[in-house]
């Protein structure tokens, strides 16, 4: 079976978004019988200080993206949107993250033109826990965290290393949560308390200076903080702090409330909610994502809410890393065709659409 060659593209039509799925310097460490079945989109590597020259030494070359998506097997592309994918040829593969609920028409499109699918992230037409887990693991979860935060103080023009102190309350301790409490730390914040759903002393690492509650609902479905000392209502512990982070995964089945619109006013002025989890409808009655050229909504005068989905974009070379880390142990098996992927788990549990077919 001849092998198939994969086209990396650079452009993407979502805006401000610069993550590529294949970072430049990675290259070098693949063999190079993969590296010549790689076509790059002109122009791919500039951010990155990489010529087409150099790119087109370490790969099979680089053409123009229509010439890619012309000639290739595979496309893979990060942040596919529906112009990409009207743009591919019948029962040619897709590599990417579509996002099929947030891209109108997106897999009808797929479904349509009988493409081939594989996702680098798990999709939302099944839960997470029985569709393709994320290549890049809890790294981009934690990056999530991390950079919302980093970008939302940008955003309002704080840090905490200057100006009044900041006192901040973050909700979850899985991954975004853990990014979300490094980036306060690397801001400055000391005043920080971390809101939990497991029992804090379970805890797998120390959490020095911060304090910790875990979130209790009670039979009456009021919400509650209860730590070793005391148990508040929790919309009265938020509304003792200026930075409010939001990192815990629901069931948007059964979502949780932690602050009703008529509850904002509990707050002071100046609030920032930074709400990394971004469900609709989940932890906070407005909540909504919000975009990368517009990152805060005006709850009220007073409070501001920042929800943007792809906030590890604003470090997209180190995002970059991650995506291309996950990405390159798997190309070479790709590369070689349909036949070899069920010899691992991984690409077989990713392919999510064959020829058309869920």
């Amino acid at each position: 079976m001849p092998k198939l060659t994969v086209g990396v593209i650079a452009a993407s039509h979502k805006d401000s978004d610069q993550r590529l799925p294949v970072h430049p310097q990675h290259l070098a460490v693949l063999e190079a019988e993969v590296r010549s079945h790689l076509y790059f989109e002109a122009g791919y590597g500039t951010a990155f200080g990489a010529t087409d020259r150099h790119l087109a030494r370490q790969s099979g070359g680089t053409f123009t993206r229509a010439e890619i998506f012309s000639k290739c097997d595979v496309i893979l592309l990060h942040k596919p949107s529906l112009p990409d994918l009207t743009a591919l040829r019948e029962r040619q593969l897709l590599w990417g993250s579509p996002y099929f609920a947030q891209v109108d028409n997106a897999l009808r499109a797929t479904v349509d033109r009988r493409l081939a699918l594989i996702t680098a992230e798990p999709t939302t037409h099944g839960p997470r826990s029985s569709s393709f887990d994320s290549l890049m693991g809890s790294q981009l979860d934690e990056m999530a965290g991390y950079s919302s935060v980093t970008n939302a103080l940008t955003c309002i023009g704080r840090t905490g290393h200057w100006g009044l102190p900041l006192r901040a309350v973050v909700i979850g301790h899985e991954a975004a949560g853990k990014g979300a409490l490094k980036a306060l730390r690397a801001q400055g914040l000391t005043d920080i308390t971390l809101v939990t759903t497991c029992f804090p002393a379970t805890l797998d690492e120390p959490l020095d200076a911060v304090r910790k509650a875990q979130l209790v609902v009670d039979d009456n479905g009021r919400l509650h903080a209860v730590s070793a000392t005391h148990q508040t209502e929790l919309a009265e512990l938020l509304a003792c702090h200026d930075v409010i982070v939001d990192c815990l995964r629901q069931d948007t089945r059964a979502p949780l409330t932690f602050l009703t619109k008529d509850q904002t006013a509990m707050l002071e002025p100046g609030t920032l909610i930074v709400d990394v989890s971004r469900d609709h409808g989940t932890g906070f009655g407005w909540a909504r994502p919000t975009t990368l050229t517009h990152p805060l909504y005006q709850v009220t005068d007073c409070v501001r809410y920042y929800a943007v989905k792809d906030s590890p974009a604003h470090l997209w070379n180190s995002a970059t890393w991650l995506l291309s880390t996950a990405i390159l142990p798997y190309l070479g098996r790709v590369i070689r065709g349909e036949a070899h992927w069920d010899l691992g788990t991984t690409p077989d549990r990713a392919v999510e659409v064959r020829s058309g077919a869920l």
